[in-house]
């Protein structure tokens, strides 16, 4: 039986990603440009770990090591989805979700615990985050969760303005 495209997964045991990689994510040689992310934390393993995890060269991470940096990055350069650790020693995700909020095309903010905390995931959404990752993270689940961000604002972005 054949599989539909939404039935691939996205990486398989032993490749880097699958074939449907461009209709998954959205594509710069379709002339559509490459998700920015901006990972924020104060731990270098973080940024890592998110790089190997997405493991897509069309994706763009850029770190940042503090919320005063992470504020400083998304003044200069548009990000399409931010992954924000829960704890950063000088500022919060909240602090970051206030900020982006003044933006035109706000970024989709995913903040990541290292335990499961229903109160941070309903704060996180009434606050407009759009989702929590709770350690530790599978590189499967942090694709699907990026992805998923990824494809909500193009969504957003292209429903008409209501006047």
């Amino acid at each position: 039986m054949r599989q539909r495209q939404s039935d691939v997964p996205l990486s398989t045991p032993g490749s880097a990603v699958s074939r449907t990689r461009y209709a998954e994510l959205g594509s710069a040689s379709r002339g559509e440009p490459s998700p920015n992310v901006l990972s924020v934390s104060a731990a270098s393993e973080y940024h890592d770990s998110l790089r190997r995890s997405l493991n897509d060269p069309d994706w763009r991470i850029t770190p940042a090591f503090s919320c005063h940096q992470a504020i400083t990055c998304l003044c200069r350069d548009r990000m399409s989805v931010i992954v924000c650790d829960s704890y950063l020693p000088d500022g919060t995700w909240r602090d970051i979700l206030s900020h982006i909020a003044e933006l035109n095309d706000p970024a989709a903010v995913i903040v990541t615990s290292k335990t499961a905390d229903p109160h941070l995931r309903a704060e996180v959404r009434t606050l407009g985050g759009y989702d929590v990752l709770t350690g530790p993270f599978s590189a499967e689940e942090v694709r699907r969760v990026l992805i998923a961000a990824q494809r909500s604002r193009t969504v957003a972005a292209e429903e008409p303005a209501l006047v």
